[in-house]
């Protein structure tokens, strides 16, 4: 397949997956869920996003460049998201240096 028949392919795929993780991890107050699914999540997003990269034609130095850039996005999305077990809010930390302490929407200490 050519990467102009992959992209569409690509596109729906990324688009279903935002809105299940909007779903699951923004909308649903079920921490013990969120705090069980999020990691997996979390790698299988970036392996699919490098499996796409290389089917539409990456390889070599750019999937040299892309495979620890998504390591590092990934590493740092699992680092910075805390859900809330009082309130079960997702809190997204900004902060690449500390993670979230307490929970933006109710104040309780996150664990």
């Amino acid at each position: 397949m050519s990467s102009e028949e992959i992209f569409p392919i690509f596109f729906g795929v990324w688009i279903l997956l935002g809105v299940l993780s909007f779903l699951l991890f923004f909308m649903s107050k079920n921490t013990k869920l969120k705090k069980k699914l999020w990691p997996p999540f979390v790698i299988f997003a970036g392996l699919l996003f490098i499996g796409f990269g290389y089917a539409m034609g990456f390889d070599g130095e750019p999937l040299f460049i892309m495979v620890p850039m998504v390591v590092l996005i990934s590493f740092l999305n699992i680092r910075s998201a805390k859900f809330c077990d009082s309130c079960g809010k997702t809190n997204m930390n900004q902060n690449l240096l500390s993670p979230a302490k307490f929970c933006s929407k109710c104040g309780e200490e996150l664990l």
